[in-house]
């Protein structure tokens, strides 16, 4: 099954994960919430699928791009 990265808009702290790995989910699900400069950004699945694997803990920092979360296809 192809694997989708979901990666992060921006750089700021992982102040969620909605998400495990082994998790079915479905497209536009929020998967992960990034703080960045006092505001709380939802990051969406990209599609429905199963969440393969997690690249990040809570409380961890991100760069912009950074892999937050794999996601296989439906």
């Amino acid at each position: 099954m192809p694997l989708a990265e979901v990666r992060s808009p921006l750089p700021g702290r992982v102040a969620g994960l909605h998400a495990r790995a082994g998790d079915e989910v479905a497209g536009g699900q929020e998967l992960v919430t990034i703080e960045s400069m006092k505001n709380l950004v939802p990051v969406p699945s990209p599609h429905a699928g199963r969440v393969a694997a997690v690249h990040v803990e809570i409380d961890s920092f991100v760069d912009e791009g950074s892999p937050l979360l794999s996601v296989e296809t439906a």
